[in-house]
């Protein structure tokens, strides 16, 4: 899927770069993403765009999960220069007030579209990206991930069938399931299969079907809510301010172009995916929420969001583009 990209990057190259010819590279970067090394497509993809925009000037090694620095880490790497590039996501760096909100709060938007609009129409691309200069790294902006479904050992067809489990989710929307009544354990993505093997768990919120077959989760809990929490979750990329205002204008033009690229390929690769992983493994196991326990999770998203506007002066002006936004569209 990611291929089809290849031809566009191709054409925009010569826009870029002129006529001139392909040379050894430049510049030779490392690029540090959260993503285990069979997740890793987006991170890849991107690194891949740099080297076609820049005409093969510029080179990045791509570092999967934890290689490097672990996930946590990566912008206090990038800001020091320990790496050159990150794919992380926002919640994951403790020192953004407003993380939790770039990375997306649950049923803040329902597609990439709506994502889309709200970073590019309504300001959060420049309010995250003023936040990250000031912490003294450059946003390139962000990178849509996928829907936050649940995976379960047994099927969840209501908020009653979930609070009888043990999900294992993180950051807000964790929050949002515990305050419904969701028994909630926090582990890291490595602990995950091991857990539901032994127990310890009984479902995850994590990713989509695609991510869940990737990851080999399926194998050990077979039932698919695809009910999102969010769609999509948002990782995001950035890079070193000394080495960004070291390039030339050609060169940030082959970043930036190839960040907007990477911004859906991730994410259309994995719709796709999940609609043949659904057919594939997921055909008769997947189930919603019904209405009245939609309406439930959406008020408590809503006590989530107030919860992170307290946060700044920033996130709250993060979460009244929220607001405005979800009342345009008939959610609040």
């Amino acid at each position: 899927m990611f291929k089809q990209f290849a031809t566009a990057a191709l054409i925009l190259a010569a826009c870029i770069l002129g006529a001139a010819p392909v040379s050894a590279a430049q510049y030779t970067l490392k690029m540090q993403t959260y993503y285990s090394p069979t997740t890793a497509m987006g991170a890849k993809y991107f690194a891949e765009q740099v080297n076609r925009l820049s005409g093969g000037r510029v080179e990045i090694q791509v570092f999967t999960g934890g290689e490097l620095v672990g996930s946590a880490n990566i912008l206090k790497s990038v800001r020091n220069g320990m790496i050159d590039i990150g794919h992380g996501m926002g919640h994951h760096f403790t020192e953004r007030k407003t993380g939790p909100l770039e990375s997306g709060l649950p049923m803040s938007w329902m597609s990439a579209v709506e994502a889309e609009v709200l970073y590019e129409r309504r300001g959060l691309k420049k309010l995250f990206g003023d936040d990250y200069a000031r912490l003294g790294v450059v946003y390139l902006g962000p990178t849509w991930a996928a829907p936050y479904h649940t995976l379960s050992k047994q099927p969840i067809r209501s908020l009653d069938d979930m609070r009888k489990m043990k999900i294992r989710a993180v950051g807000a929307a964790a929050k949002m399931l515990s305050s419904v009544g969701v028994n909630v354990v926090n582990l890291p993505p490595e602990d995950i299969y091991m857990a539901l093997t032994t127990g310890q768990i009984d479902g995850v919120v994590y990713g989509s079907a695609a991510e869940y077959k990737e990851t080999k989760f399926y194998e050990v809990a077979g039932w698919l809510n695809v009910t999102p929490l969010i769609d999509p979750i948002t990782d995001t990329l950035i890079i070193n301010k000394k080495l960004w205002e070291s390039f030339p204008e050609n060169i940030r033009a082959a970043f930036n172009a190839a960040a907007d690229q990477t911004r859906w390929a991730y994410y259309i690769w994995g719709e796709d995916e999940s609609l043949n992983v659904m057919k594939e493994i997921f055909k008769d196991k997947m189930t919603t929420f019904p209405e009245a326990d939609q309406k439930i999770l959406d008020k408590a998203a809503e006590q989530i969001w107030e919860e992170e506007a307290k946060k700044s002066p920033d996130a709250r002006q993060g979460v009244d583009i929220l607001k405005d936004f979800a009342a345009t569209k008939g959610r609040l």
